[in-house]
């Protein structure tokens, strides 16, 4: 990354930020998506050609559990490489997945509650369910990288860090699902004219879509990890030394 220093970001930095990192270590995040949601992917696009949900409803419930689980693996895995990043090492993929695979517990916990939480704010309207997705924006990564009592704690930590930029952490989650729903939508535009024409490049298009979509995921990652650091040096005046207590990792010398 070619930051040496923690420092606010604005919302445009932070999505600029995330892609140069996707960019500069691609090989690192696409090897990580592959293996944290290649089977659920591969079992998704299974359904889809296999006739929907409705003829594959336990395959589609199986694979539904293992891009939630799949996901937490990749926030844990990216949220390593961002951090080696910051602190001037070259991120891998094994040691990103170790990490990710030592902290699942807390990534679990803190994920699930804050979809319980979501869910149920939901079931109001969709505004207090918008209000509480954002608020629980960073959950995981708090959960994941600070010294709280459990996962579960992350929640809590989340909605104490957001407080006064949920519009923010709003912006984000806008920005991020409406580039990547117009680019999926554009290529899916494309695929489906190109099956039309010749039916039998349905198959390899939707494997095509599948595999693009794999970076959506450690994407979305980088954003909010980047936010959540943004949080920390708002409130906090947090800083690379505390970043490398956290890590348990020095920070490489210039």
């Amino acid at each position: 990354m070619a930051t040496t220093q923690l420092r606010p970001l604005a919302l445009g930095e932070i999505l600029d930020a995330s892609f140069a990192l996707l960019r500069r270590h691609a090989g690192v995040f696409f090897g990580i998506a592959i293996v944290c949601q290649g089977l659920p992917t591969a079992l998704s696009l299974f359904v889809q050609l296999g006739g929907g949900p409705q003829q594959h409803f336990g395959l589609y419930v199986l694979s539904q559990v293992l891009t939630f689980v799949g996901y937490l693996l990749v926030t844990g895995a990216s949220i390593r490489v961002v951090s080696q990043a910051y602190l001037g090492h070259e991120p891998t993929m094994g040691d990103a997945l170790d990490f990710a695979l030592s902290k699942m517990g807390r990534s679990f916990s803190a994920g699930f509650a804050s979809g319980i939480l979501i869910g149920l704010a939901c079931l109001l309207i969709v505004i207090p369910g918008i209000i509480v997705a954002c608020g629980l924006a960073v959950a995981v990564q708090a959960a994941v990288l600070e010294p709280l009592p459990g996962g579960t704690d992350g929640v809590g930590r989340s909605w104490k860090l957001t407080s006064g930029f949920k519009w923010k952490a709003f912006g984000l989650y806008f920005v991020v699902f409406v580039l990547f729903g117009l680019f999926l939508l554009g290529f899916g535009v494309i695929a489906g004219v190109a099956a039309a024409i010749l039916p039998p490049l349905m198959v390899p298009a939707l494997i095509g879509l599948g595999l693009i979509s794999l970076f959506l995921y450690p994407f979305i990652s980088c954003v909010f990890t980047l936010f959540y650091y943004d949080l920390r040096v708002r409130k906090e005046a947090f800083d690379l030394e505390l970043l490398s207590q956290h890590l348990g990792v020095a920070a490489a010398r210039a």
